[in-house]
């Protein structure tokens, strides 16, 4: 999505506020290949929404859905799969999963043509069988990601990816975060707390994106992952007005805290 210049930001603001069609345009810019983004917040307020709106921004785009065709992902208009092209190489396979196996075929094509692919990983997951389906399916995912290079992956509710008593993923996601970043691979994380993941998610994030909490303790744990004063950061949090978020970027000299707001899908 190419967007115009940047808006005009005043570096010596605590706090600015844009509108989203130009906090997309300040991403647009700020945001480069290899960079993640974390963003932690209760669920059900718009944390899939917002990363929606991200993506867009992104020419090729996983997004993994571990609950199984979540509404929001769905409204994004990206397109599902429910398998990974690294299957396609058995020939056997691919008979058997011909309308899958084209589906692939075309998404590659777009990607070949330089061309949008958007997609959401994961399909149905009401019974012990679906979820394993599941997470078999995001392991491979991730497996590819990281070999293909120059994906953004969103890896929503990262608790239950990462969870040794879920899908038990969070040593690929770590890996990725780490390493990813010369292959202009990104990667956005969403959870309910950084108490309750792997600290790489913020450690490794260039950007993390705060919704309201009067949690002192996750304020302050986010602030020293992204080299913030913890003060300032909770001043802003406090600040905000309904349905909004603070977006902080790294670094005590990397710039404003930026609240916005997402609209609705």
């Amino acid at each position: 999505m190419k967007l115009a210049a940047p808006p005009v930001i005043d570096d010596g603001a605590l706090v600015v506020g844009l509108p989203w069609d130009q906090f997309l345009r300040y991403m647009a810019w700020a945001w480069k290949p290899g960079q993640h983004i974390a963003m932690i917040g209760p669920t059900g307020e718009g944390k899939t929404t917002f990363a929606a709106g991200l993506l867009s921004l992104r020419r090729w785009v996983m997004a993994l859905d571990p609950k199984g065709e979540d509404e929001t992902l769905t409204a994004s208009g990206f397109e599902r799969v429910a398998h990974l092209p690294n299957q396609h190489l058995d020939l056997t396979w691919r008979l058997r999963h011909w309308e899958t196996a084209r589906q692939w075929d075309r998404i590659h094509q777009r990607i070949a043509e330089g061309r949008a692919a958007r997609v959401i990983v994961g399909g149905p997951s009401r019974t012990v069988e679906q979820d394993n389906a599941n997470q078999d399916l995001m392991r491979r995912c991730f497996l590819y990601a990281r070999e293909a290079g120059g994906w953004t992956v969103y890896v929503d509710e990262f608790e239950l990816i990462s969870s040794i008593r879920q899908f038990n993923l969070g040593g690929p996601v770590e890996r990725m975060l780490i390493s990813a970043r010369r292959d202009g691979t990104s990667v956005i994380t969403s959870f309910q707390a950084a108490a309750w993941v792997s600290k790489h998610a913020t450690r490794q994030a260039r950007f993390a994106v705060v919704w309201p909490t009067g949690d002192r303790q996750m304020i302050k744990n986010v602030a020293e992952s992204m080299g913030r004063d913890w003060k300032q950061l909770a001043a802003a949090v406090d600040e905000l007005p309904p349905f909004h978020v603070c977006v902080i970027p790294r670094g005590k000299n990397g710039g404003p805290f930026v609240c916005t707001s997402a609209p609705e899908l």
